[in-house]
Formats: structure tokens, sequence, C-alpha cells
């Protein structure tokens, strides 16, 4: 029968049994094809830490190469703040804080960027300043009057919160200047101040012994810590002060063409504890004034804020679409991270600026 098989055909072969599949051993297959372990979160953890890490290192290398590359260039951040031509541009420079040996180097090469930029036909000098060393204002007043008369650029000020004694004097010689409503200025005097410790060291039984030459007895070392100076001492500091005072009044009198000065009496304690009339002349007596009375005596022109001044600048110098360019020195990678300096150890140097008694150009409220 067709549907019987023949006793000689083969047998039908079985079909195949599906085992399950079983993975290699670790071992048996290359690392790159096994499958990726998993983590603990831990692991996870670290190993985003260390890719923020190396993340950050590389960014704050870009920026230190950028950084060093710009210092050795330009000592300056230029801002434009406003619009217009370029070779008419009005420069904006800020002197703020204490004046110290610092702020002249800044200025210094402030001054001599100026010397090079033919496109800066105008300077406006922020202020907002106590004051400082006579030394180094005297200096930034100098370089001040370069600039309006060997530059030939107008130079106009504008006062911030305080321009007040040595903050002034380098305010003085400018075009014109502006002072804000609430601007604290003036103070147009010298002081020296020093502290003296001996009654302290008498308390703890402690005696600082000086011994001078014979021929400089009397003045060597005269002004210390740890003796009462001597009346010729305060004599003698009295007239450098006034030498100095001098000058101060010569400057504000050369450079405020419009000063107003009136003879006024005041009463001081004498040297003898009483009480004493003199006669001094104000504004050159050490005193501060607000904006309105400032002007009234002459001491600024007008009363406004920087972009004020900018206009003046830029009218001064004939301008028709000025530039405004702020410009300000570089900050260190500590200063632009918000960092403050460390405390300066008390070596051999800063404990000599502490021990040596200071001349100032400075206003302070006590």
């Amino acid at each position: 029968m067709s549907g019987t098989p023949s006793p000689d055909a083969p047998a039908p072969t079985p079909p195949p049994v599906l085992q399950p599949s079983v993975p290699p051993p670790p071992g048996a297959m290359p690392w790159w094809v096994q499958p990726p372990k998993k983590r603990s979160w831990v692991g996870r953890i670290l190993i985003g830490m260390g890719t923020l890490l190396f993340i950050l290192s590389v960014l704050v290398n870009v920026y230190l190469v950028m950084f060093l590359l710009a210092q050795k260039g330009d000592p300056f951040d230029k801002t434009v703040i406003g619009e217009g031509l370029a070779d008419q541009t009005v420069a904006v420079y800020s002197v703020e804080g204490i004046i110290d040996d610092e702020a002249v180097h800044y200025f210094d090469q402030f001054c001599r960027r100026l010397k090079t930029d033919k496109q800066v036909k105008a300077v406006v000098l922020r202020i907002d300043s106590p004051g400082g060393g006579v030394s180094a204002s005297d200096e930034i007043y100098v370089k001040v009057k370069a600039i309006r008369e060997t530059l030939n650029k107008p130079v106009v000020v504008s006062m911030g919160a305080v321009a007040a004694s040595g903050g002034y004097y380098i305010a003085a010689p400018a075009d014109a200047i502006y002072a804000e409503p609430t601007t604290i200025t003036g103070s147009i005097g010298v002081l020296a101040a020093w502290p003296v410790l001996k009654g302290l060291m008498d308390k703890y039984g402690v005696e600082m012994v000086t011994i001078r030459s014979t021929q400089a007895d009397v003045w060597k070392a005269a002004e210390n810590y740890w003796e009462t100076p001597e009346p010729q001492v305060r004599a003698n500091m009295r007239q450098m002060l006034d030498e100095m005072q001098a000058k101060f009044e010569s400057a504000v009198k050369a450079g405020r063409k419009n000063l107003k000065l009136t003879k006024v009496a005041v009463t001081r304690p004498g040297q003898t504890g009483e009480a004493e009339k003199i006669t001094q002349t104000e504004p050159l007596n050490g005193k501060v004034y607000l904006a309105e009375e400032a002007k009234r005596f002459g001491l600024i022109d007008n009363i406004g804020y920087q972009e004020d001044a900018v206009k003046e600048a830029a009218r001064l110098a004939g301008l028709s679409k000025p530039r405004i360019v702020q410009y300000a020195r570089h900050r260190s990678l500590r200063e632009l991270l918000g960092f403050s300096d460390p405390a300066a150890p008390l070596d051999a140097k800063t404990l000599d600026k502490l021990t040596s008694p200071r001349v100032m150009m400075l206003w302070k409220p006590d």
C-alpha cells in the first residue's frame, strides 16, 4: 500500500531537543564584549565626583593660561559701558579705598596706557576714598596734573560716597569735579598718629630700653611706641605737618579757581587744658562737607553722578559721539573666586609698618 513505509527505508530523524542557553564562564569571553558589571550607588557617586573634578580641573587650567597671557599684555580689563566711536573714547578709571603704594602702581600703569592710546580723548576719574599716605596721594596728584597738562586730555572727577583728605587732594587739579548729593568731601588736612604703650608696659612691669647716640639723643626715634613724646618732639612734628598742610592748601587753591575762603573762630583745648579761641580758614581747616556746602565753598563744581561727569568730559574734549570705556585692573584668581587674602604673618616688614609713625592725608570719623 502506498501509505505503508517500505521496510528498507531509513528511520526518520527525531527533531532536535532545545537546551536552555547557559552563559559561558567569565573568562571565556574577551573583556571588551563582556556585559558591564552593575556598580553600587557608592561607586556611581565616586565616579561622578571624579568626572566633575576632572572637568573643573580642565576649566581652571584653561582659565589660568588665559589669565597669565592677559597679565603679560594689557594690565587692565576694559569694558565698554557706552557705545560710540572708537576714536572718541572717554576712559573711566576708579581710585577706591586707602591710597597707598599699590594704588599708585596701578594709576601709573593707567597713565602709561594713556600715553600710547591715541583713541582716549578724555578721562573720568571716579574717586571713592578717604585718602591715605601723604606721599602716595601726592604721586597720584602729580600724575593727574600730567594727564591734563602733558597729555592734553581733559580730566573730570566723579566723587562717590567719600572723596576726602587725600581723596580730595588727587581731585583738586581736575578740570571739573562732580559730587553726588551724599558725598562726603573736604577734610583738607594732614595728621600723624602712633600709639604709646608706655602706660600699659608700666602696668605689667615691662620696660623697652632705647639708647641713642649722643649727637642724636634728642631726636633719634623720638616718635615711638615706648615713650611719651616730649614737647619738642610734638612741636617738631607739628611744624612738619604744617608744611605739608601748606602744600595741600596750595594744591587746592591752584586747582579750584572759584574757591571761597572764610575766616572762622573756633574753640579748641589748649596745651594747658583750658579752652582757647583761634581763627581758622574754612574750608581749609580739615572739616568735611556734603555736596551742597562743598559747592558753596567752591570745592566742587557740580552735583551729579558718574554719567554727568562723563558728559562733561566729552563736552570738554569736543566729542560728538563718545565711547565710554571702564578701565579696571586685572583681578587675581583669589579675588575673582571671592576669597579674601589670608592674614599677613607678623614678619619684620609688617612689624616695621605697625611700629612706624604714619603721616596721612586721611579722613577718619573717629
